[in-house]
């Protein structure tokens, strides 16, 4: 089957994102014995009349959306991407009568929410290397495609996201490499980005907010080290990229899989620097070590509290002498790091919020801590239940549209009292800080001057820019 593969996201903020998801799909396609031409909306400037040239051009026997994420997650500016992804497929319906397919992990959020809203053929739920290539060949041959596991259609929008989630795989050591031959990274590079790379799919932590244990599973399903390094070395050697991002949602834990995977990178001794995603778990020095050993260029924790009574809160599976140690290992190691903090929790106060920062100044210093609030509800989370509970969503209330749990006594002048808290510390900034033009004036420059991480400075900013600001 000849099919048309449309990676659907444009956010470009902090930076622009590569389509790793439509890239592993992708390459399941090909590998199945279909055709696949791939059109990136992340780099495009007119996205329906590219996607209309594209279709006018080939006689496609299918078109699919991989759709990245359903919003921003930001309570300050919060933005949904569906009118995006509608225009695109406006556009497809007047020029295309063949299947439109809907999959990614923005669709694997809320997929009853998307195809009661689009005229999509069907929708592919959770990972989508087994079950797309399954479409395809049920489409191709004219069958039906009740029931293929993972897979919606518009008539079968009556169960739940559990009920139709796709059994995960098991051996991902089995699937093929994703086709990077696909994407112009170049373009993703030269404004920020990075090429993105996977250790592992899954999560077993209990973040009561996180999604990701729904959609890739409860358990680590790990790749083989090797693998991994292979992959990276492959992207290096065809396309001469340098700057990678293990996009995990945790790359540390399990704490012997992070440090086989560095040793991996060591011992091929390739000329990249990366970045990625870890939290204090079973960070140390061994691990932080490890990581600059192999080419780490910097480190994005994801505290979101600090306090006690904040980490219990939101079921963080580690304690404040974690984080202690965490961020003295990363600083002893040489290696950046910033900490990424999401305040209004289930009874977080003002107080709290002090206290967080009082307690991160006694640790080893970050070189940027980005202080945001509200925290995104999703269905099926335990944040759900409490939103609930305590009348933040009602009962019937289609968390489609975002929607955002914050504490009642954070509710009054957020912006300004979390902008007054992070103003005490250069290091730290805020929502109020994001939407200054000096502030993104300072991004772009970062960017023009190839600075990784972007945030590596950030300093800079809190002590000699904001300091003209009212």
């Amino acid at each position: 089957m000849k099919l048309l593969l449309v990676a659907t996201n444009r956010e470009r903020s902090p930076y622009p994102v590569a389509p790793l998801g439509a890239l592993c799909v992708a390459a399941a396609a090909r590998d199945a014995g279909h055709e696949v031409e791939f059109l990136d909306m992340g780099i495009s400037n007119a996205p329906e009349k590219d996607l209309k040239r594209a279709l006018e051009k080939d006689q496609y026997q299918a078109v699919a959306f991989g759709i990245r994420n359903l919003d921003n997650c930001w309570a300050f500016a919060p933005r949904l991407y569906f009118d995006d992804v509608r225009l695109l497929a406006e556009t497809v319906r007047r020029s295309f009568k063949g299947p439109l397919i809907l999959g990614g992990t923005g669709f694997s959020v809320s997929p009853h929410g998307w195809m009661q809203r689009l005229d999509a053929t069907c929708g592919v739920i959770g990972e989508g290397e087994r079950a797309f290539p399954e479409v395809l060949r049920r489409l191709e041959a004219g069958q039906s495609l009740e029931g293929v596991d993972g897979v919606i259609t518009s008539g079968r929008n009556g169960k739940s996201v559990a009920e139709l989630s796709a059994t995960v795989i098991d051996k991902l050591s089995d699937l093929p490499l994703p086709a990077h031959d696909l994407c112009g990274y170049a373009r993703y590079l030269n404004r920020g980005g990075f090429v993105g790379v996977q250790t592992k799919r899954g999560c077993p932590l209990g973040c009561v907010y996180c999604i990701y244990p729904q959609l890739e599973g409860k358990r680590y399903r790990l790749r083989p080290p090797e693998a991994i390094v292979e992959e990276v070395e492959k992207v290096v050697v065809q396309s001469k990229l340098q700057h990678f991002f293990f996009v995990d949602s945790v790359f540390n834990d399990p704490r012997k899989h992070a440090l086989a995977v560095c040793a991996a990178l060591a011992r091929r001794k390739l000329p990249i620097q990366w970045t990625a995603f870890c939290n204090p778990l079973g960070f140390d020095a061994e691990v932080a070590r490890a990581m600059a050993a192999a080419g780490c260029t910097g480190i994005e924790f994801g505290l979101d509290v600090a306090t006690p009574k904040m980490l219990e809160a939101l079921g963080k599976p580690f304690d404040q002498a974690d984080i202690k140690v965490a961020l003295q290992a990363a600083r002893d190691a040489g290696l950046p790091f910033v900490n990424y903090m999401l305040f209004g929790g289930p009874g977080e106060t003002w107080k709290d919020v002090q206290d967080t920062q009082s307690f991160l100044n006694t640790c080893a210093p970050a070189n940027a801590v980005f202080a945001s609030f509200g925290i995104r509800v999703y269905e099926g989370t335990a944040l759900a239940d409490t939103a609930r509970e305590e009348g933040v969503v009602t009962s019937s209330q289609d968390l489609f549209q975002p929607a955002y749990y914050l504490s009642q006594p954070m509710a009054e002048q957020t912006i300004e009292n979390l902008d007054r808290i992070s103003r005490q510390r250069a290091e730290w900034t805020s929502p109020a800080d994001w939407r200054r033009p000096m502030m993104l004036w300072a991004q772009k420059v970062m960017v023009m001057l190839k600075v990784r991480p972007q945030w590596k400075y950030i300093q800079g900013y809190g002590q000699h820019m904001r300091r003209w600001l009212k």
